[in-house]
């Protein structure tokens, strides 16, 4: 199945998240832990100026949304504590399908 991830940090978690973004990167390219886990797009989403990272959108295919769910729980800006909102949804990819 298809699952996206909206994630929106917490307030003043910028600078934590440059720091942690190349780890995240890595992260998102190789996670050993979650070898059910395929994530497709991954990137952050962008604040009212067009520059600043606020969040994360992360399009990944998996067994069900828990599994992205701990995927996350997992990954470095969650460790950091950058991580806020986080919201979950199976996704019905309808266009630009990597089948």
């Amino acid at each position: 199945m298809y699952v996206v991830a909206l994630v929106t940090d917490k307030p003043g978690t910028t600078q934590v998240r440059a720091e942690t973004q190349e780890t995240f990167r890595a992260y998102v390219r190789e996670h050993p832990a979650h070898p059910d886990v395929v994530v497709h797009h991954a990137g952050p989403t962008l604040g009212a100026d067009g520059q600043t990272p606020i969040g994360l959108l992360l399009v990944a295919e998996a067994p069900s949304v828990d599994a992205v769910r701990a995927f996350l729980d997992d990954c470095p800006y969650a460790s950091a504590g950058v991580f806020g909102e986080c919201d979950i949804r199976q996704w019905d990819w309808y266009t630009g399908r990597p089948d």
